[in-house]
């Protein structure tokens, strides 16, 4: 038995006194330098030999070879002299298992591969933990085109939760529609700590022509900071102790995507029809007629749809001909928006209804619509009509069958005689009513004849001072500010007893928004937030106040359009402070 544990021993010895590769690092960071380290027992070094070469590759860098003497274990029991060639390096930008290079060396005149050494690179803690894309579907459009943006999320190891949303404005060149990413899905990279997500977030439609910017996306969160080390000093019964250890926080850190730029081209003028409708992109429409047959006194539906990937939530009118032989009313509209595939959809259904005047054959004519297709790069004209319709008679049975007007034909001399009889009933006024007061004469006769009078003037007043503040939208508005925000406040309590996030914080901005309109009869709703806060200024509100309700606007778009989730006492004290906001701004009445 003894004799195999020599054997051992020696053949360990034997192994461990080979070159061997060490580090200066036992975390390598991406972009940083580190150094490897070829230890070679001096007692093996020939002496004919080369310096030891490293030809690198996936962008490591070699910026210098040195060496030192030196000393170091070998074996489970022997210290040996050792040479220590150094080769300084910068790790590339890319993380991940990498391989260094091929590590050789001629020993001898003969060339000898001893290595290719690979390690991890790891993202560096001095860099931040998130970064944030904005991808836009086409660089170049047409004015009016609806062109998409896509967010990309991506987070790394040291990332320490928490993200926020400092500013999420798309500007004020562009119509916006917004998607709702609250529940954005994140994916894992590979095998590692980091995780990706991406969604269309918006899509844009510019409002004029040149060189167009998109903001950056600003967003802020935590992150686990780099290592430090820290002395600390420890004193216990008369002994003094010293000791370092490495410690890491979470720190506060802020990351923004990059600006887009898009460049905005004018529309053609060469074939551009006369009565352009201004829309730009791929429409259809179509029109129905719910009957071709009817009477005088019913109505003929002329329903109109319009459908178009154009400006999100816009859809011009198609110009209509003269209804001439018809009486219309005021039409009813309906407009919708919807993602399909990768657009916004907008459909505009328009009802008319048209009564005729009078009986007969007559022709609805025929109704055209224009638009503007970016893809082809021309524009295009759709005509629909015309129309036949065939009006009847009405229906005259109830003015034929009105009853006949009844009374006397006329007075006989038989009758003139008997009404003279009846004078005899004519009796003469009394006495007694003659010596009284005549009622003109009396005082209070002069009051219940005045009374009415007074109470028509003071009726015509209250009416026309009813009418005058009804006719004022602003005095309607304030009104019912209070109201309405009471029902966006309910809304809110209700999505917090559901514990429902996102509905929470719709009804927080809705809210906000209707209760700054109300006031102010200004829209505040699809404004952007430089205009926003123009407008806020103007009506006297202070820079701090201005910021604040910025602030809460940020606050509530992120809520509703990140992934990040919130405790129910977040969400309660968001409400409490919500409401002493909205306090605040009764300087509006």
């Amino acid at each position: 038995m003894k004799r195999i544990f020599l054997i051992f021993l020696l053949f360990a010895v034997a192994v461990s006194a080979n070159p061997s590769l060490e580090f200066d690092k036992d975390r390598i960071e991406a972009g940083k330098p580190f150094q490897m380290m070829l230890v070679v027992p001096k007692r093996e070094l020939s002496a004919s030999r080369s310096l030891p070469r490293l030809s690198t590759t996936n962008g490591f860098v070699l910026n210098g070879i040195d060496s030192a003497d030196g000393q170091a274990p070998m074996g489970f029991f022997d210290i040996v002299d050792v040479r220590r060639y150094i080769f300084k390096l910068t790790a590339p930008a890319k993380t991940g298992r990498l391989q260094i290079g091929v590590l050789s060396w001629t020993v001898q005149g003969q060339e000898y591969e001893l290595s290719r050494p690979a390690v991890n690179v790891q993202r560096s803690f001095d860099e931040g933990a998130v970064t944030v894309t904005l991808t836009p579907s086409k660089r170049t459009v047409y004015q009016g085109e609806q062109l998409s943006v896509t967010l990309g999320i991506h987070t790394y190891e040291n990332f320490a939760g928490q993200l926020q949303a400092v500013s999420m404005d798309l500007g004020s060149d562009f119509i916006v529609h917004r998607a709702d990413i609250s529940n954005l899905q994140f994916n894992r990279v590979q095998n590692t700590a980091e995780m990706t997500a991406s969604a269309k977030f918006a899509w844009l439609s510019p409002v004029r022509t040149g060189s167009l910017k998109v903001p950056a996306f600003r967003f802020k969160y935590m992150k686990v900071g780099a290592p430090k080390v820290v002395e600390q000093h420890k004193n216990s019964a008369g002994f003094s102790m010293s000791f370092k250890s490495i410690q890491q926080q979470n720190e506060e850190a802020e990351t923004s995507s990059s600006p887009i730029v898009v460049n905005v081209l004018p529309l053609p003028e060469k074939g551009k029809p006369a009565d352009f409708t201004g829309m730009v992109g791929n429409y259809s429409m179509n029109i129905d007629l719910d009957r071709n047959d009817l009477k005088v006194g019913e109505a003929v539906t002329l329903t109109l749809t319009l459908k178009g990937d154009g400006t999100p939530g816009t859809v011009t009118d198609p110009k209509l001909p003269d209804f001439n032989d018809f009486r219309t009313v005021p039409p009813e509209t309906n407009l919708e928006k919807t993602v399909e595939g990768a657009k916004v959809i907008t459909v505009k259904t328009t009802k008319i209804f048209l009564y005729p005047k009078a009986q007969g054959k007559f022709t609805i004519p025929a109704i055209a619509y224009n638009w503007f297709n970016p893809a082809s790069g021309h524009y295009q004209e759709v005509s629909l009509g015309p129309w036949t319709v065939n009006v009847a008679k009405g229906d005259s049975t109830l003015l034929a069958n009105l009853p006949q007007a009844a009374g006397p034909a006329g007075a006989q001399k038989e009758d003139i005689e008997t009404l003279g009889n009846d004078i005899r009933y004519i009796h003469s006024v009394n006495d007694a009513s003659q010596a009284s007061t005549p009622l003109f004469e009396r005082a209070g006769y002069w009051a219940l004849f005045a009374l009415p009078i007074i109470l028509y003037f003071i009726f015509c007043a209250f009416i026309r001072r009813y009418r005058k503040n009804s006719s004022n939208a602003a005095l309607v508005r304030k009104a019912k500010a209070r109201k309405n925000l009471k029902t966006n406040t309910d809304a809110a309590m209700l999505a917090l007893e559901k514990d429902d996030g996102k509905a929470f914080y719709a009804a927080l901005e809705n809210g906000l928004v209707g209760y700054l309109s109300d006031l102010s009869n200004m829209e505040f709703r699809g404004m952007t937030r430089e205009k926003r806060e123009e407008n806020l200024k103007a009506l006297g509100f202070k820079d701090a106040q201005v910021e604040e309700i910025s602030k809460w606007f940020d606050t509530c778009a992120f809520a509703r359009f990140a992934p990040v989730a919130q405790s129910e006492a977040e969400r309660k004290d968001a409400l409490s402070k919500f409401e002493t906001l909205c306090e605040t701004l009764e300087v509006l009445k």
